[in-house]
Formats: structure tokens, C-alpha cells, sequence
């Protein structure tokens, strides 16, 4: 008996270590830092405490705090939740959506395939990926997917009845991360709305005892819903009530029973605010003042908000609407430089004079390579309409700009933020030997004008700091963006320690699982009560410090006060929603849901009658500079449901191509390196695109002035094609395509 004990012994082991092999062979990457290639799938107490109802089948919010392990929840919810429906031999699929990109990979990586990847099929996908099968193909063959939401709703809009799309009754459990953006028109909102209309149509289905559409349960993963800028505590809770009620969750989960065990989890960090003097002598701002001052009495146009300020901004990119529509070009050109006079105040106020300096500097050096466009020497100009109001503002800059780059390396006037901000570094990274940090800033620009500060100071390498920036991967702004992958690799060098220090936008604020990071700075940004709660979250590692640098005058240190408020006032809203009796509560999420769809479905048909009540021959489109007649309604195609072109005969001798050099900076990965411009004044217009082997001119419609001959002729300026009210017809290739003789 004991022989054969051993023998049974001694095969098990023989089996363990071959299947602990064979397992880490498998995971050897996805487990990084992992003790075993295989973890254990155990929750905390506090984590069980939140997660129960979800267990049980119920649709639910957890409410956890940044570090706490919502995944980590999700990812066992989601194995319980296929295990029972294996042994019930019922159908189980999972659909995980996040918001962000990165957050695909993370979620897969860290969490959801070491955990699940014995059992089930688990895949990570987003917009960048290069899947050579269909969504709806990927869905069929995986158990879990993550994705980001917006691929979901791609595939739900191209699905119909016969067609074998994806639809919602795919998944047996969605789970939503960063669900507090389920909310107005964002895309989590758009998916959970078509959920609400299947509940709404299976009551009626039920009471005629027809089949009741399959439904995903629903969990949704947040830090903070926020309280969407409520001031009192009845909205407070209207705004929780609504997120419950788009998400269809029976309640909202917090940790009440093992609070002190959550508190020991995941400690705040100490919190400090370092406020810089803004009142010294600032000769830089002194002489961009006075300049705009000369540009206003130029243009007479004079308004009452203050220099450099976010009410400016507004104001002068409204006039330079108004103007470009009333054709008033000296007025519209004035408001334009006025503008980016205005963003160089901002940059000096956030920055350095030098990076204000360039930011001017670059922009007249572009506007002069416009004027000699499609020139073989660059000598020669060929745009014919330069008046004297381009000579007045490009002598005005030429003027001043070597008194400007003076200043601009004076060291005595260096903003005294950037100096604070110098000091709060030096002082944190010299704490500790394995620092680690994130600073938050408001713009693409101001992040990577840190980053060349930062750079420039070896005092920074002397303390160990490794700084890169984290910025958006959007094609929508001056600054080159970040590709996907381009983050990725930011992130896992992070990570891994060999940069020690983002300096990021927003891009940065949600999601991301870093455990050392102990440094959080918000330098001079202040939005919301969600968005401190989630920059906060990001200083995870013990004594973690979290700052806020900002100038006395800004605001911010009040702003951040609010904040404050504002989260207690979430805290004790949804502990009212919490204690609310069962009806009642019931009650008020029906009523939301309804509101919700009523909303949605009285928007569809406005846009519908705007969409219809105009024809593309009434429209005309203006060159937005020189108001030169540029082409019809008529004219317009449109490619993937995205890509607006001009198919006008001869429309090529309207304008000149130049070398689009922000593109090339982007290495885009599509064929749109060639800018076209006005042949008359140099207004670049769009893009010339290569489609299926056909050369068409792409426009950005902010560069016309769209005219509606109509009963009243009317005059618009729109940002995008969307705003528009018309739908133009898709390009027929065929019609478009050369004809060969050889064919």
C-alpha cells in the first residue's frame, strides 16, 4: 500500500512540473515580475465585498479607488462567470471596453491572459491592430476580448438582422472600464443605449410571450463618477442616479465592511501645493502686449478681455469667423496673428520665453515659405495676393523679433513656476534612490516643452532623472502626435525603469498601472473633480507625493479646492443613492433610461431633417482667405465615410502642392504628404490623398467659407464636415478611374 503510495506520489510531481514548464514557456512574458508563471486568482476581502452581487448575475457599478484592483476584480468575475456558464453548457462570452488604447495591452497582459489563458481564448484588440480575420470572426473564435469601446460600436452600426455582424446578444457579460464616461453622446453610451432599447422591447416581447433577446450582464469599473459639476447635493445625486441608469446597474458598490483593510491597500499621498509669485517684471510678455495692441488699432478691433487670456482666445477666434464669413480678409488675417500672439502669452505663462519665442518664430517662418510655394528656387513667389496687411503684420514681427529673442535668454526673467517646479523635482527625486514620476500638463506643446527643458538642465541627470513625454496620438493639433506604438513603448520603458519620469497630458490620467510611481505633479492643471481623483491615483508607491505648482493668480489652488468639495459631495451622493428603499431607487432609473432613449432618438431626427433639408447644388465653397470660388456642393465625394474630396474638372488648376513637412514629421503611415494651397494667396486648403491608386484632393472644410444660396443667402463657418447639414454622395471609383487603352 505504501509502494504504490509513493508511485502516485512521485507521478504527480512528474506531472506538476511538466505542466509548470509547459506553462512557462507559454507565459513567460505576460507574467512579468510574477512569482509563478501561473497566479492564483484570489481576492481580498474588501474585493469579494464589492464583487458579490456580480457573482450572483446582477448588473453593478464598483466604485474602488485608483490602486485598489478593480481588474484584478474583473478579471475573477469574469472567470466565474464562464466557469458556470461551461457547467450549465450555456453559451458565455465576455467583451471587456476600455477608453484608451494602452489600456488594451495592459488589461490583456497583466491581468485578464496570465489568469485566464489556461481555460479560455483570450485576445486584446484596438483600432491599431492588424487583424487579418473580421470582428465578428475574432468574436466567434475567443472567450474574452478587450477592446476599445469604439470598435464595438463600429461593428453593432455595419451589423443588421440578416447580416452575421456582431450584435450585443453576442456576450453574456460586457464589462465597462472607466465607466463614469458612460454618459451624453460618448461611445460607452451609445453601446449601453442599444442595451436599454433590447430591455425596453423584451417587457413588450414578455407580455406577448414571445423570445426575449439575449442580454450581457453589465459591470462597470470606475474610481470616481464624478459629480458633473453638480453644486448642490440633490444633482450630486441625480448625476449618480443617471450613470446608474445608463448602465442599467441594479447598485453601486463601495467598500463599506473592510474599509480599514482597503485604507491599509492603498494609502493617499501626502498632498502639497507650491504656489509661484506671478507679480515680477516680465518685459518678454511687456513687448508681445504691445504688439497686439499695434495689430488691434490696425484692424480696430478691441476687446474687453484680458491679454492672454482663455476669454481672449475665444473672443479672437470668433472674430476671425465672423470676418472670414463678412469677407472683411484684413480683419480676419489680423484676428488669425492675434491668436497665435495669444498662445505665445500662454506658452510664456506655462513655459519658457524661448519656447513662446519659437512658437511666433516658426509660425512666420512658415507663413513666408507659403509665399514662395511651388517656386523651383524659393525665390520667386507664386501666390499673387499679398496686401498690405500681410506686409504690415510680417514687418511688425520682423521688427520686434530681435529685441524678442533677446529677452527670450535673459535668465533673470525665467517664469517662476518653471522654477518651483525645478525645485519640487530636485527635492523629490533626491528623496529616495528608485524615484519615479508623472507630471501633468494642459497641452501637447507644454509637454514637450518640458521635456526640452528638462533635457537642457544637467542638474536634472545629476539626480537620476530620465524624463520622456506621453502625449495623444490625434492627428488634430500642431505638435507632432505620438503613435500607438510610439506610447507603448514610453509606457513599458516606464515601467521597466530606464525613463524615470513622464511629463504627459491627459492621455496619462486614466488607467495607467504603475505601483512605483511615488511622484505626482499637476503643473498649473486643474479640470475636475474625475481628473484629480485619477492624477492622484497615478502616486501608488508608499510616501507618494502629490503636488500641485501653479501662480498665485491662476485659479488653480481654488479650482483644486473645489474639487475637493466636490468629491466629498460624490462620497455622500452615492451613499444616499446606496440607502435610497429598493422602489424608489428602481423608480428613478427607469425614468433616466427612458429620458435617455427619448433624447437620443429626438436628436436622430433633428439631424435627419438637418441632414435632408438641404441640397449639395445650393451650397458654394469659398477659399476662407481670398473668398475666391473654389467649388460646388456638387463637386464633394466622400471616402469611407470619412475622407471629404473635390472631383471638379479642373479643379487642379486652382491650386499649388507643397511638401506638407508636419505630416512628414509624423512619419504618417498614409499617403498624404502633399499639402494643397490656394494658387492665388497661399491658404492651404487640405491634403492631396492617394487613394486605390487615384490622386484626389482632400478637404479640411475650417479652410472654406460655405455659402447657402438659398432664400437668404447665409454664410458659415464650419470646424468639421459632421457640423454640416447635408450628406454628400460616396465616390464612385469606377466613374473617377482613368481609362486605359491597353484595357
Amino acid at each position: 500500500m505504501l509502494l504504490i503510495f509513493i508511485y502516485m506520489i512521485s507521478d504527480f510531481l512528474k506531472i506538476y512540473k511538466l505542466r509548470d514548464l509547459t506553462q512557462f514557456s507559454h507565459c513567460e512574458d505576460e507574467a512579468e515580475g510574477r512569482a509563478s508563471p501561473e497566479p492564483d486568482l484570489i481576492l481580498r476581502d474588501y474585493q469579494m465585498e464589492v464583487a458579490k452581487p456580480a457573482l450572483n448575475g446582477e448588473n453593478i457599478i464598483i466604485c474602488l479607488p485608483t490602486g485598489s484592483g478593480k481588474t484584478r476584480v474583473a478579471v475573477y468575475i469574469t472567470k466565474d462567470h464562464l466557469d458556470k456558464k461551461k457547467k450549465a453548457s450555456e453559451p458565455g462570452k465576455v467583451i471587456v471596453l476600455v477608453n484608451k488604447v494602452p489600456l488594451v495591452e495592459q488589461h490583456l497582459r497583466k491581468e485578464f491572459n496570465p489568469f485566464l489563458k489556461r481555460w479560455y481564448q483570450v485576445i486584446g484588440l484596438s483600432g491599431d491592430s492588424e487583424l487579418k480575420i473580421s470582428f465578428p470572426e475574432v468574436v466567434k473564435r475567443n472567450d474574452v476580448i478587450i477592446c476599445t469601446a469604439q470598435i464595438l460600436e463600429n461593428s453593432l452600426l455595419n451589423a443588421t438582422e440578416e447580416d452575421e455582424g456582431v450584435h450585443l446578444s453576442d456576450f453574456s457579460l460586457m464589462i465597462i472600464d472607466e465607466c463614469h464616461h458612460t454618459q451624453k453622446e460618448g461611445v460607452y453610451n451609445n453601446i449601453m443605449r442599444r442595451y436599454l432599447k433590447d430591455k425596453i422591447k423584451n417587457r413588450k416581447q414578455a407580455k406577448e410571450n414571445k423570445p426575449l433577446i439575449p442580454q450581457p450582464q453589465i459591470l462597470g469599473l470606475t474610481a470616481s463618477p464624478g459629480v458633473g459639476g453638480a453644486k448642490s447635493r440633490p444633482k450630486a445625486e441625480e448625476h449618480i442616479l443617471k450613470i446608474c441608469a445608463n448602465l442599467d446597474a441594479c447598485r453601486i458598490m463601495t467598500v463599506t465592511e473592510h474599509a480599514s483593510q482597503l485604507k491599509n491597500q492603498v494609502k493617499d499621498p501626502f498632498k502639497k501645493t507650491v504656489i509661484a509669485d506671478d507679480k515680477r517684471r516680465d518685459p518678454f510678455r511687456e513687448r508681445i502686449i504691445e504688439i497686439m495692441q499695434d495689430i488691434q488699432k490696425y484692424c480696430q478691433l478691441y476687446p474687453k478681455s484680458e491679454f492672454g487670456s482663455q476669454p481672449y482666445e475665444q473672443w479672437v477666434i470668433r472674430e476671425e469667423r465672423r470676418a472670414a464669413k463678412e469677407e472683411k480678409r484684413k480683419e480676419r488675417v489680423c484676428a488669425e496673428h492675434l491668436k497665435k500672439y495669444n498662445d505665445a502669452l500662454q506658452i510664456n505663462d506655462t513655459i519658457r520665453m524661448v519656447d513662446a519665442y519659437n512658437h511666433l518664430n516658426n509660425f512666420y517662418k512658415e507663413l513666408k515659405r507659403k509665399k514662395t510655394a511651388g517656386s523651383d528656387d524659393d525665390e520667386e513667389p507664386l501666390v499673387s495676393k499679398k496686401d498690405e496687411t500681410d506686409e504690415f503684420l510680417m514687418g511688425l514681427f520682423h521688427e520686434k523679433k530681435k529685441q524678442l529673442k533677446e529677452l527670450a535668454r535673459k535668465p533673470e526673467y525665467d517664469n517662476e513656476k518653471l522654477m518651483k517646479l525645478r525645485n519640487t523635482l530636485m527635492e523629490e527625486f533626491t528623496k529616495t534612490e528608485e524615484s519615479r514620476g508623472i507630471i501633468f500638463t494642459k497641452t501637447r506643446q507644454s509637454a514637450l516643452a518640458l521635456y526640452h527643458w528638462i533635457m537642457d538642465n544637467p542638474k536634472f541627470e545629476e539626480v537620476g532623472i530620465k524624463a520622456h513625454y506621453l502625449i495623444g496620438a490625434g492627428h488634430n493639433s500642431e505638435t507632432k502626435p505620438m503613435t500607438q506604438n510610439e506610447q507603448r513603448e514610453v509606457i513599458d520603458k516606464f515601467r521597466g525603469g530606464s525613463i524615470n519620469l513622464l511629463i504627459a497630458t491627459t492621455v496619462a490620467e486614466e488607467g495607467l498601472d504603475i505601483k512605483e510611481c511615488n511622484i505626482v505633479i499637476r503643473y498649473g492643471l486643474v479640470t475636475n473633480e474625475i481628473a484629480m481623483v485619477q492624477a492622484r491615483g497615478r502616486a501608488r508607491a508608499d510616501e507618494s507625493t502629490y503636488a500641485l505648482v501653479a501662480s498665485s493668480g491662476s485659479g488653480a489652488v481654488e479650482r483644486e479646492d473645489v474639487n475637493i468639495f466636490r468629491e466629498n459631495m460624490m462620497y455622500k451622493a452615492i451613499q444616499r443613492v446606496q440607502e435610497m428603499p429598493p422602489e424608489e431607487y428602481l423608480n428613478k432609473i427607469q425614468d433616466f433610461q427612458l429620458q435617455s432613449i427619448v433624447e437620443k432618438r429626438m436628436k436622430a431626427k433633428r439631424d435627419q431633417r438637418k441632414t435632408y433639408k438641404k441640397n449639395p447644388s445650393l451650397i458654394t465653397f469659398l477659399c476662407k482667405n481670398c473668398h475666391k470660388v473654389i467649388c460646388s456642393g456638387e463637386d464633394i465625394r466622400v471616402i469611407e465615410n470619412m475622407h471629404h474630396v473635390s472631383v471638379k474638372k479642373d479643379f487642379q488648376h486652382l491650386y499649388h502642392i507643397r511638401e506638407n513637412r508636419t505630416l512628414q514629421d509624423k512619419h504618417a503611415d498614409y499617403q498624404t504628404n502633399v499639402e494643397i494651397i490656394c494658387k492665388d494667396c497661399g491658404q492651404p486648403w487640405g491634403n492631396m490623398m492617394v487613394y486605390r491608386g487615384l490622386d484626389l484632393p482632400c478637404l479640411k472644410i475650417r479652410n472654406f467659407v460655405v455659402v447657402f444660396e438659398d432664400k437668404k443667402t447665409t454664410k458659415e463657418i464650419f470646424k468639421k464636415w459632421g457640423e454640416l447639414p447635408i450628406t454628400f454622395p460616396n465616390l464612385d471609383y469606377a466613374a473617377h478611374c482613368p481609362s486605359s487603352d491597353e484595357d
